[in-house]
């Protein structure tokens, strides 16, 4: 089951209705419990990415979430492929190296396996820094997803939007009945904050919402923590 567990996620996640370099991030989704199991995580990532196992793997990030409510998950690992053949590479990559296969074990132990899934970026702002270092996330699911993203690429490329925003549509579902999850980013939680406020009480923002319940339900809102990138150099 936990052949290789990293791979491609939300983030925290890019593109604007023009082509962007990350069409599939898939994330797994970890409950660990004490500071122990999260050094021991990052400790695991930090040593495969010091070795030279690690050349040709994608980007991988870890986002914790600190009011995650009903979810289980404390923390999600997420990779940002350039291509599905990317997300293959990792795999590959990490399976048949004594490194890799060194993470998996040690990651393993660390923390119960929750969720696992993968998202394509489908919509997204202009101004995106993917190390930002707070995020929301709205699950969404779209009653009619064609409406749906119409209606949400018109409010993200309008001048009430504010903040950097980013729509994917879930390709593997992690969550059961979404369809879509929206990431909201900022530099602070009260600046992700009052970027969504400011973006939906904005004359864009109430059209979007004026029609926005026949085509879509909200499930939920969950905080997210970058906590730490091992890019890709």
């Amino acid at each position: 089951m936990l052949k290789y567990l990293i791979s491609t996620f939300t983030v925290i996640l890019f593109m604007t209705v023009k082509s962007y370099a990350a069409p599939l991030h898939a994330y797994y989704c970890f409950n660990l419990e004490t500071e122990e199991s999260i050094n021991t995580f990052i400790g695991a990532f930090d040593n495969f990415f010091a070795s030279p196992a690690s050349k040709g793997v994608s980007t991988h990030r870890l986002y914790a979430f600190p009011l995650n409510g009903a979810n289980k998950f404390s923390h999600c690992i997420v990779t940002e492929n350039s291509s599905p053949s990317q997300f293959e590479k990792n795999n590959k990559i990490v399976n048949s190296s004594t490194e890799g296969k060194e993470l998996l074990g040690i990651i393993a132990g660390a923390g119960e396996i929750i969720m696992e899934g993968a998202g394509t970026p489908i919509i997204a702002s202009d101004n995106q820094n993917p190390t930002s270092p707070v995020g929301v996330i709205i699950d969404i699911r779209a009653k009619n997803s064609k409406a749906f993203v119409a209606a949400l690429s018109k409010l993200v490329n309008s001048p009430g939007q504010k903040g950097e925003m980013i729509v994917f549509e879930d390709t593997f579902t992690g969550i059961k009945g979404r369809t879509h999850y929206v990431v909201i980013n900022g530099s602070s939680l009260e600046e992700a904050l009052s970027n969504l406020n400011e973006t939906l009480t904005s004359d864009d923002g109430q059209k979007y919402l004026k029609g926005a319940n026949k085509f879509r339900r909200v499930m939920d809102t969950a905080l997210l923590n970058l906590v730490k990138s091992w890019e890709v150099e």
